[in-house]
């Protein structure tokens, strides 16, 4: 481990294990009610098959939520899990290296870390990035395949229900992408900066990298106010140290390469 993996995650607060408990039965709760919903549809009417629809595209954002917020603590920015540590690392190397606050946000399109590297190592092709991005994709609906469709099959054998499941975490995996790109270069998705719900993800995300204990949730913060993670405000002292995230936003530098201390504020 390197001086600055450690050091972020000595800036982790620890999990209150009870919220986390409680938090997944509520969210199990209310998934095993769709379930039941979807189980006692009745079979080959138009009106029950939209219905089964609608049931999937909701139980996915409720499902990822939570397992976002896992992943993200126990990937991304712990190394639990030794056979993904190259992940972790790469996380690190985007909060520290790449993104720190005082250089939060860069220009041009995305030039995104390869995985598979020591975590500095940038794609600038137009194909090297496409390929890191479809990567990204693919195992953000991984996590759909295994933890929500399969369970819901062998659950329910409604496949207008599993149909609405795969719909949706399709537009969350690439929600996820688009709105991370967003956020750390501003103009490169107009439309999704013109959201009502951008400018509240945009403020909960930099709270993140001033503490990466909370708003573990990048795209849907259920799982931080059921974990006890979800932050609104900054403290005085972060805000000194830190800046507002207006003045983070006015500081787009390089082009998406490694950020160099010369740069800071």
């Amino acid at each position: 481990m390197t001086a600055v993996q450690a050091s972020a995650e000595r800036r982790l607060t620890p999990v209150d294990a009870g919220r986390v408990f409680f938090g997944w039965m509520f969210v199990l709760i209310v998934a095993a009610a769709l379930v039941l919903v979807a189980r006692i549809l009745p079979e080959s009417e138009v009106v029950a098959n939209v219905a089964a629809v609608v049931v999937g595209l909701a139980i996915v954002p409720l499902l990822a939520s939570p397992i976002e917020w896992m992943v993200h603590r126990f990937v991304y920015h712990e190394a639990v899990i030794a056979p993904l540590t190259a992940i972790h690392r790469v996380h690190v190397a985007h909060h520290f290296s790449f993104f720190p606050t005082w250089r939060y946000t860069t220009n041009g399109p995305a030039r995104r870390l390869a995985i598979r590297r020591v975590g500095t190592d940038i794609r600038q092709t137009v194909f090297a990035n496409a390929r890191v991005r479809l990567t990204h994709f693919v195992w953000y609906m991984s996590f759909g395949l295994w933890a929500i469709w399969l369970p819901s099959w062998l659950l329910t054998h409604n496949e207008w229900f599993i149909v609405g499941e795969i719909a949706a975490s399709a537009v969350v995996s690439n929600l996820f992408i688009a709105v991370h790109d967003t956020i750390h270069r501003p103009g490169s998705h107009r439309i999704i900066e013109s959201q009502g719900w951008f400018a509240f993800l945009d403020r909960h995300h930099y709270i993140h990298h001033v503490d990466l204990g909370c708003n573990l949730n990048f795209l849907l913060p259920l799982g931080d106010a059921l974990f006890g993670t979800l932050r609104r405000e900054m403290t005085a002292d972060e805000l000194k140290e830190h800046g507002t995230l207006e003045a983070a936003k006015s500081r787009r530098v390089g082009i998406g390469e490694r950020a160099r201390l010369t740069a800071s504020r």
